[in-house]
C-alpha cells in the first residue's frame, strides 16, 4: 500500500511542509543506480555514475507521492529520468524527462489518478551550455545556466532554455565566456518585466550579463535583468 498524500497529510496535520518531510523521513527509500523506480517506495535516491537511464511508470493510487533525489554524481554524471504519463494540464505541465547531474537535485511528484504532476523541485549546480551547440532538453534541474558565447550564435529547438517544471520554479541565466565579438541569443518561453510575451534572451555578450526567471505555469517571468535584451 503506497503512502498517499491524503494519509501523510492527516498525520502531518495538513501542513504541506511537514507532509513532505514525513514522506521523505518515513520512506521506505531505495537506492537506484539505473532502471525502473519501485512504485511501492515513495523516496528514490539516484546514484548517478556516468550516463544512466531511469524510468518511472504510471502511478497506482490517486495522491501517491514520489521524492526523487540525486545522492551520488560521479564520472561526468548524466542521469536521465523518463516519466510515464506526465501531466499535460495547461499551467501544470510536467516535463517528460529530468536530467540529474548534481548531488541535491530533487523532484517531487504526485499522481493525480491519471498523470504525474510535479509539485516542486530543488535545483542545484551549474551547467555551461555553449550557445548554438549544447542541447538543453531535460536540463531542468540546474540552478544556473552559465552560457558560453563565441561570436554571433543562437540556441533554438532542443538547445533552447527548458520550461519550468511547476509554478514558482526559478532559474538564473548568466554568461561564463564571451569571446570574438560575442552576441548570444537563446530561445525561451517568457514574459518581460512589462508583461509582454517574449521568445528570446538576446545580445548576451559579457560575463556580467544575467537574468533571473520565475515560471508562472506557462512562461518564464523575468524578475531581474542586467545586460540582456528580452524580446
Amino acid at each position: 500500500m503506497a503512502l498517499t498524500d491524503t494519509t501523510a497529510g492527516r498525520i502531518a496535520g495538513f501542513n504541506s511542509t511537514d507532509r513532505d518531510a514525513l514522506l521523505s523521513d518515513l520512506g521506505p527509500s531505495e537506492v537506484v543506480t539505473a532502471g525502473a523506480l519501485n512504485l511501492n517506495k515513495p523516496v528514490h535516491e539516484l546514484s548517478v555514475t556516468g550516463t544512466q537511464a531511469y524510468t518511472l511508470a504510471a502511478g497506482t493510487t490517486t495522491g501517491q507521492r514520489k521524492m526523487i533525489v540525486c545522492t551520488v554524481a560521479a564520472s561526468t554524471p548524466v542521469g536521465t529520468l523518463t516519466i510515464t504519463s506526465p501531466d499535460d494540464t495547461t499551467g501544470l505541465v510536467c516535463p517528460t524527462t529530468f536530467v540529474f547531474t548534481t548531488v541535491g537535485q530533487t523532484v517531487w511528484l504526485v499522481w493525480t489518478g491519471s498523470k504525474w504532476r510535479c509539485t516542486r523541485t530543488q535545483r542545484a549546480g551549474t551547467v555551461i551550455p555553449v550557445i548554438g551547440t549544447t542541447a538543453l532538453t531535460g536540463r531542468n534541474l540546474h540552478q544556473l545556466y552559465s552560457v558560453s558565447v563565441t561570436g554571433t550564435v543562437s540556441s533554438t529547438g532542443a538547445n533552447a532554455l527548458p520550461n519550468g517544471a511547476y509554478p514558482g520554479d526559478r532559474a538564473i541565466v548568466g554568461c561564463s565566456t564571451a569571446a570574438s565579438i560575442p552576441v548570444g541569443n537563446i530561445n525561451f518561453t517568457g514574459l518581460t518585466l512589462a508583461n509582454v510575451a517574449a521568445t528570446d534572451l538576446q545580445a548576451i555578450g559579457a560575463t556580467t550579463d544575467t537574468v533571473s526567471l520565475e515560471w508562472n505555469g506557462v512562461a518564464w517571468l523575468v524578475t531581474a535583468n542586467s545586460g540582456i535584451t528580452v524580446a
